[in-house]
């Protein structure tokens, strides 16, 4: 947390909302306050300002403000809300701090200068938090309410590069909207509506298929800091193209959350180019271009792709922890090239939990017959796959991210094992891990999670699993993996399995 963070988390909660001082009155502003501070349990500490709109019925407010009255609050209010005004823009940013803002339109005749693009263009560049309906102001408040460092931005040489920054951005923006209307602007440059810090926290849970992956996903998903997107890696073509079940058993294409997600993040779906997206994926995000991903200096052909993916996926990840209003994004793909990509991206901020499971039980678990259930249009099977085969991606795929430690990576080791059998333990490292706050965990029992639906794109048939779920090890395999096919899996990943405590026979030690 930086310094102007760590400032704002230890001062109470203020607001302050500002209409500005244009003729038109900014009613739809107002009201929107109004309704939230109405839904408070305690009336929150508010100054308002509501220019030539109504007063509030809901708090007090006064008509103007002096402009040494507007700095002092400026310097001293943890949350602050108003229109697009680049005076008080720059001034919070001199103090490396971010306004809440609602922008002005000439729709709702607010003003004679539409606002739209311009607070999109500098919400993009993290200078603002947007907020652009009603229910988004309600979020961001309500985020601000928990935690107003979210207001927060350190800079090296604040005022001087902030100052800098928006000249360019304002420039820019003019130089456009000579040729284009400020709807074609938007059209042309879709941007995030975005509702935190540049820097996108995501939670990595990495390592081989069946070693609980899905399980823990929607443990952590049970969290009030963490939102569970389950394989995101998957969303293009499990969730835009097959329109597959979400995790809370809704239609991808149905799901509300999912579909606020696209509106925060492309504009909707259908403004998504989504063959240009999975192209660019493609591109990037598959294990044969592990190499390019580790060294993309020497592999440049990589470099365009890994930009344009790069930027959907942050756009991505934005609008799920906005949505979700959480700070941490939990994505439990597991593939090492998702992680490296992830890596390769400034705007996230990347932790990985490796999962292990003893190397006999995964590949027995790859030999199971298992349907895919979020698939309701036909009888969709999940891969099966010889243990031999099983034994060496194990042993391959835990060297990797254990490996990504030496990248710089932060990366903590859970075993299946361990969630399994001292859940709120496991729980607790993990959260501490992921830099948020435990809690209580009531939902986890001692061999018991009580597990409610999650909004996790693809994982195991489990996920749609709820309620009061009993924790048991499956270990089947030391029964039903014929004797050979567990000899040849434990003589190739004897040296990890050792590593991590597992014994040749079974059980750890």
């Amino acid at each position: 947390m930086s310094n102007t963070a760590e400032l704002f988390a230890d001062r109470p909660s203020r607001f302050v909302v500002l209409t500005g001082t244009e003729p038109q009155p900014f009613t739809r502003l107002t009201n929107w306050v109004d309704s939230w501070v109405a839904k408070q349990p305690e009336a929150p500490s508010m100054l308002v300002q509501h220019g030539t709109a109504t007063p509030l019925s809901s708090v007090g407010s006064v008509d103007w403000l002096l402009y040494d009255d507007i700095a002092a609050e400026l310097a001293d209010a943890p949350v602050v809300v108003a229109s697009v005004d680049l005076g008080l823009i720059r001034q919070a940013r001199s103090y490396g701090r971010r306004i809440i803002v609602v922008p002005r339109t000439v729709e709702n005749d607010e003003t004679t200068e539409d606002q739209v693009a311009l607070a999109r263009g500098l919400a993009q560049h993290d200078h603002v938090l947007l907020a652009e309906t009603e229910s988004e102001l309600h979020r961001v408040l309500d985020a601000a309410t928990a935690d107003p460092s979210i207001a927060a931005s350190e800079w090296t040489d604040r005022s001087k590069r902030a100052g800098l920054e928006l000249e360019q951005i304002v420039t820019s923006l003019k130089a456009t909207s000579a040729d284009a209307s400020a709807s074609e602007i938007a059209s042309v440059t879709p941007l995030s509506a975005t509702a935190g810090s540049a820097k996108v926290p995501v939670l990595y849970v990495g390592g081989l298929g069946r070693s609980g992956s899905t399980l823990l996903n929607d443990m952590l998903g049970q969290h009030g800091s963490l939102v569970s997107g389950g394989e995101i890696v998957h969303i293009w073509q499990r969730g835009l193209v097959e329109n597959n079940l979400c995790g809370c058993g809704e239609k991808f294409q149905s799901c509300e959350f999912w579909t606020e997600v696209g509106e925060r993040a492309y504009g909707g779906w259908d403004q998504l180019d989504l063959d240009a997206a999975m192209k660019a994926k493609h591109m990037v995000d598959r294990n044969r271009f592990v190499p390019h991903l580790l060294a993309p200096f020497l592999f440049r052909s990589i470099k365009e792709p890994l930009a344009e993916y790069g930027d959907i996926v942050v756009s991505l990840l934005r609008a799920i922890r906005d949505v979700a209003g959480v700070p941490v994004v939990v994505d439990s793909s597991k593939q090492i090239s998702t992680a490296l990509m992830y890596r390769q991206i400034d705007d996230v901020d990347l932790r990985i939990t490796h999962l292990i499971r003893d190397a006999r039980g995964v590949a027995y678990s790859w030999t199971k017959t298992k349907k895919k259930v979020e698939v309701t249009d036909t009888d969709a099977m999940m891969n099966q796959y010889h243990p031999g085969l099983m034994g060496w991606r194990w042993l391959s795929w835990n060297v990797v991210f254990a490996s990504m430690r030496g990248l710089g990576v932060p990366v903590m080791t859970l075993q299946y094992e361990d969630v399994i059998t001292n859940p709120r333990k496991a729980l607790a490292r993990v959260m501490e891990f992921a830099g948020v706050e435990t809690g209580d965990l009531d939902y986890v029992g001692e061999s018991s999670v009580n597990l409610q639906p999650t909004h996790s794109v693809a994982g195991n048939p489990s996920r749609f699993k709820h309620g009061d779920i009993e924790l048991r090890l499956d270990e089947a395999w030391q029964q039903k993996l014929e004797p050979k096919m567990r000899n040849l899996v434990t003589a190739i990943t004897y040296p990890l399995l050792r590593r991590y405590g597992y014994k040749a026979k079974g059980g750890r030690r």
